[in-house]
């Protein structure tokens, strides 16, 4: 289990950049600040569960709306981030 773990954050680390590793933990924040999310998924995976559930807001459908624009279903891809 230990080695799994280690092994999961040395990918982890080779797969995203500094920069793109610190934009995530942003994200999660926002998600745990605004939303009472997890701290462990992004808004994008969390407001699209909420979509998929139909208990979405008008304001998180335009903004998964938003984020479709600069990638195709953005939400619907980050499902379990």
């Amino acid at each position: 289990m230990k080695e799994q773990l280690i092994e999961k954050f040395e990918n982890d680390m080779k797969k995203r950049s500094y920069f793109l590793r610190l934009l995530l933990v942003i994200d999660q924040f926002f998600n745990v600040l605004f939303w009472n999310g997890s701290q462990d998924e992004t808004i994008s995976s969390h407001v699209g569960r909420r979509i998929k559930s139909g208990k979405a807001n008008r304001f998180e459908k335009l903004l998964c709306k938003f984020l479709s624009k600069l990638e195709s279903e953005h939400c619907k891809k980050s499902l379990g981030e």
